[in-house]
């Protein structure tokens, strides 16, 4: 991938923009793009991004009433979700987890349910972070950009912009990648190929192949990309 400046575009106006200039962007665009549907609410907007892979982001603007439940749901549809495996959400010293009586919670653990409002739990310019799948893990950090009062429609969170597909050039050829292999991505500096030198590669385990996807989660478990 050319550059460490990453692009995105708003959903709401078609603009493209920076990831830093997508923030300040966002703060006029919004006011100016209010859907008619539903009922004024306290609104948080939110920045997510890959905690090890910064190029992936988005920008969504969720209601204080909705569960830390329904916003993993919506994170596992958008960029997570292959196998069901278990997440978490981590908020100061506290971890947010699925439904406790899926879990050996030991007493007096600070573990909770995900079945908490987020403005219950956050504020404007609070950090947070999630996890899903704790064996090949997805790691998230989220940061409350800013609260208004206002609509999202009849959802209860709307994505505000997300980041171009990155590019990634064969290691063989320099033509756009399309796989990235599983194996070489430990011990390689490009592990990524294009079709036609994605299954002869010179790798140990040539048929260890995922595509690329628009996700942090590339490349890892079984994730093939967005539900």
């Amino acid at each position: 991938m050319s550059g460490s400046t990453t692009y995105g575009t708003c959903a709401l106006c078609g603009k493209r923009l920076s990831k830093a200039g997508m923030a300040r962007h966002l703060a006029t665009c919004l006011a100016k793009h209010e859907p008619p549907q539903g009922k004024a609410a306290s609104l948080f907007r939110l920045r997510i991004e890959g905690a090890w892979a910064p190029m992936y982001w988005m920008d969504v603007e969720i209601k204080e009433i909705v569960s830390l439940a329904a916003l993993d749901e919506y994170l596992r549809d958008m960029w997570l979700e292959c196998c069901g495996h278990l997440s978490s959400f981590f908020i100061g010293d506290q971890e947010y987890t699925v439904p406790i009586e899926m879990m050996d919670i030991a007493p007096g653990s600070n573990v909770r349910d995900m079945n908490v409002r987020l403005g219950d739990v956050l504020g404007k310019g609070g950090t947070f972070g999630h996890i899903y799948d704790f064996g090949t893990s997805t790691e998230l950090k989220l940061r409350v950009s800013d609260e208004r009062q206002g609509r999202v429609g009849r959802e209860p969170l709307r994505l505000l912009s997300r980041n171009e597909p990155p590019e990634w050039a064969c290691d063989a050829c320099g033509k756009p990648a399309t796989q990235v292999c599983t194996f070489c991505m430990y011990d390689r500096d490009n592990p990524f190929f294009c079709e036609r030198h994605a299954n002869n590669h010179d790798c140990e385990e040539p048929d260890m192949l995922l595509p690329v996807v628009n996700s942090p989660r590339m490349g890892q478990c079984a994730y093939t990309g967005q539900l």
